[in-house]
């Protein structure tokens, strides 16, 4: 399991972000203060406010692939 921070600056990232991670098994959420939510879930991202950076939290076998896919929405530090 591994997290990282992501930011989504418009829907039509928002739709590849969601395309790439349902291209892979396993557990993929969002931590927004106290609770967590489905990030494959279109419906329930397009709920969050997604003008600020979230926490993704990776719980699959290919993490390293996907980070590497999703790296151009990575909050770099």
């Amino acid at each position: 399991m591994c997290s990282i921070m992501i930011q989504l600056h418009s829907i039509k990232e928002l739709h590849s972000f969601i395309d790439i991670i349902n291209e892979y098994p396993g557990s993929y959420e969002i931590a927004k203060g106290s609770y967590a939510v489905n990030a494959k879930s279109l419906m329930t991202l397009l709920s969050l406010d997604l003008s600020k950076p979230f926490k993704l939290i990776i719980s699959s076998e290919n993490a390293d692939e996907v980070l590497n896919k999703i790296q151009p929405f990575i909050l770099h530090e």
